[in-house]
Order: C-alpha cells, then structure tokens, then sequence
C-alpha cells in the first residue's frame, strides 16, 4: 500500500464534508483523476462515508482514514474499512495496531527523529505537517541522512506550492481546502470540481 500511496502524488484531505453529497464529492475527484483519497475521523459520520466510498469505489480509489488520534478512532476507522491511516501526531499505539493488521500507517512528525523514530516502529512514509511551517528546503536536507523515509506532506499545501514539495523530494502531498472548495462542495458546483482537480492532477504528475 506504501507504494500505491507514493504513486498517487495527490491525496485530497475530506475534512468535515457533508454526509450527504460524500460519495458524488469523492466520484468527482476520481472522475478528476485522483487515485486516493482521506477523510478525516473529525468527519461527522466519517465511518459511515469511509464505508460507503469502500463499496461505491472500491475498485477506483484507495480510501483511508485521516485526523486519527486515538487507537479507538483508529479501530472504528480499520472496522469502516479504511485502507491507510494518516495522524497529525506519532502515536505509537495506532501505528502498532495499524501494522499489526496489515494496514500502511502514516504518522505525523516534524522533526528527524520523531521521523526515524516513527520509522523504526514500522511506518515506511510519515506526514511532515504542517508543511507550510516547514519550507521544501527542509525535505531536501533531511532527505539526505533519511532516504530511506518516505515523506507525505500535507497543511497549507496549494497549487502554487505542491510540486515544490515534490521536487524536494516528497514522494506525495494532502491538499485540504486549496483543492476542496468549500463553495463549490456547499453549491454543488461538481464539474467546477472536477475541472479543478484535473488541473492539479497534470501539474503534479
């Protein structure tokens, strides 16, 4: 799965999205060209839509579950049929767990040894966040001694910045709201959407 995510370069981040209109949301941003996709646990009925994404995409999109903080959201995550886990933090209990059932975990860090530190406990791509406090300079140095790590930015990414990221050695970027408009999921605005993240889609592949 680690590889399917470093091949995917871009992972829209669901955060608090409707229940209502989630699974036209997500089939616009395959439709866009996306090969996977996060929704955050902070997501009112986050399971339920991580759930239903499995059995309406399944076969088109890897699904994960993000914002997991607690071993308890990321059993419920697991149970909804997530396929990846993505923390803001390091939290050795969710990546244990995570591993221990065969699922790609991919904690949050934001220095060199929470990064090694993370991946001694078996996580193979950790989340530097929030990338925009750090500059993609920052990627390139550590890269050096820790090549070994994959790295998964994401927080303040935009347009304007992604492929810096990945040109400094990131191997993918989570885009939040830069690519998830809030207005054209509130109007329904899907083939705005979709125009949108074919635009992101080409400029980072």
């Amino acid at each position: 799965m680690y590889n399917e995510l470093k091949s995917a370069k871009l992972i829209p981040v669901l955060r608090k999205i409707p229940y209502e209109t989630s699974q036209i949301l997500i089939e616009t941003l395959i439709l866009g060209g996306v090969k996977a996709i996060e929704i955050t646990m902070d997501t009112k009925n986050a399971p339920e839509i991580i759930r239903e994404a499995r059995q309406n995409f399944g076969d088109r999109v890897i699904v994960g579950a993000g914002t997991v903080l607690t071993l308890e959201e990321c059993m419920l995550a697991l149970d909804a049929g997530a396929q990846f886990i993505v923390s803001p933090s390091l939290n050795l209990a969710v990546v244990e767990h995570s591993l221990k059932n065969g699922i790609a975990v991919v904690p949050g860090v934001f220095t060199p040894t929470e990064m090694q530190t993370a991946y001694s406990a078996g996580a193979e791509m950790i989340k530097l966040f929030p990338a925009s406090a750090l500059s993609p300079s920052f990627i390139k140095d550590v890269k050096g001694p820790l090549s070994h790590i994959s790295i998964m930015t994401t927080g303040g990414i935009t347009i304007n910045n992604a492929k810096t990221y990945l040109e400094a050695g990131a191997s993918t970027v989570g885009a939040g709201s830069d690519l998830i408009n809030k207005e054209m999921v509130k109007n329904e605005k899907w083939a705005l959407l979709q125009k949108e993240t074919e635009r992101w889609v080409e400029l980072l592949s």
